[in-house]
C-alpha cells in the first residue's frame, strides 16, 4: 500500500495510514466490535484521530498477508479502480489470515466515497458474496439493506514470502454502509427473515451435494454482522452464503445474542 501504517494506541487489529487524516476513524467501525469494552476503546480511538489526525501516530510494526505482498495491493487494487485508495486495514481474528478486509476511498468527479475491499483466496467466499450481495440488489431484502458490489473479480499476486509462486487473490469492493454510525443488533424479531432470504437467494450456487432440505442462509448471522444505523438494519459479510438446514441462522443468531453482555452493549 502506498502510504506507510500507523496503529492506534490499545487498539489491536486496525491500521490506519498516515495519510488518512480523520477519516482514518472508519477503518476502526469497519472492525465491527461485539464486546462492549472493546467498542469503547475503538470510540476512543476515533475520537483521538478525529482530533490529531493520523500522521502523528505510532508507526506500526511490519506485517504480512501471506497471500499477497503488502506492498502490492493498493497498486494492483489502483489498476482496477480509478481513483481508489487505502485507508486502513483490519487485521483477521484467525492466525492463518485467509482473509483481509479494507477499507478505501474512491475519488473522482468532484465526489469521494468509502468503500470496503476485502481480498481472500479463490473458492474462500469472496466470489459466494459477490453472488449474494448481487441478488441483494436486483430484489433488496425488507427493512434490511446490503452492500453494493463496485466491483470483485481476480489477480495474479506476488505472496509476502519473496520466493513462493504467484498466486491468485480474490477480491470484492462494495460501497461502505453507515460505518461511523452503528452498533450491534440484539434481539431483532427477524420473523421473515427465513423466508425473504429464500425468495431472493434462490439462484444461489448450489451444490451437487445439497440436501433437498436444505434453503438459503446467511451462514454468519450475528449481532456483529447484523448491524442497527440510523436509517435502519444493515446485514454485512456474506461469505458463508449458501445452503443449509431451515432454521439455522435464526439459530446462531439467538444463540449469539444470548452470549453477550446485552445491557452494556447497548449503553
Amino acid at each position: 500500500m502506498t502510504s506507510s501504517m500507523r496503529r492506534v494506541p490499545l487498539v489491536q487489529r486496525a491500521l490506519v495510514a498516515s495519510s488518512a487524516g480523520r477519516r482514518g476513524r472508519h477503518v476502526l467501525a469497519l472492525a465491527g466490535a461485539s464486546d462492549w469494552r472493546r467498542a469503547l476503546i475503538d470510540t476512543a480511538g476515533a475520537a483521538l484521530i478525529n482530533t490529531a489526525g493520523t500522521a502523528r501516530l505510532p508507526a506500526a510494526e511490519a506485517w504480512r498477508w501471506p497471500h499477497a505482498d503488502v506492498a502490492d495491493i493498493g497498486a494492483a487494487l489502483a489498476a482496477r479502480i480509478d481513483g481508489i485508495r487505502v485507508l486502513g486495514a483490519v487485521l483477521p481474528r484467525q492466525p492463518d489470515r485467509q482473509r483481509l478486509s479494507l477499507l478505501a476511498e474512491i475519488r473522482g468527479n468532484g465526489s469521494c466515497e468509502l468503500v470496503v475491499v476485502k481480498l481472500g483466496l479463490p473458492d474462500t467466499g469472496i466470489e459466494r458474496e459477490a453472488q449474494a450481495l448481487r441478488l441483494l440488489a436486483a430484489d433488496p431484502l425488507p427493512c434490511i439493506r446490503t452492500p453494493q458490489v463496485i466491483d470483485d473479480g481476480t489477480w495474479s499476486a506476488r505472496p509476502s514470502a519473496g520466493d513462493s509462486p504467484a498466486s491468485s487473490v480474490a477480491y470484492i469492493v462494495t460501497t461502505a454502509l453507515a460505518i461511523d454510525a452503528q452498533r450491534a443488533a440484539l434481539d431483532e424479531p427477524l420473523r421473515t427473515f427465513e423466508h425473504d432470504l429464500a425468495e431472493r437467494l434462490g439462484a444461489l450456487d448450489r451444490p451437487d451435494d445439497t440436501p433437498a432440505d436444505h434453503v438459503p442462509v446467511h451462514g454468519d448471522l450475528t449481532p456483529w454482522n447484523l448491524r442497527r444505523t440510523p436509517r435502519g438494519l444493515v446485514l454485512f459479510d456474506w461469505e458463508e452464503a449458501g445452503w443449509g438446514p431451515a432454521g439455522s441462522d435464526l439459530e446462531a443468531y439467538r444463540q449469539a445474542c444470548g452470549s453477550l453482555p446485552r445491557r452494556r452493549l447497548r449503553r
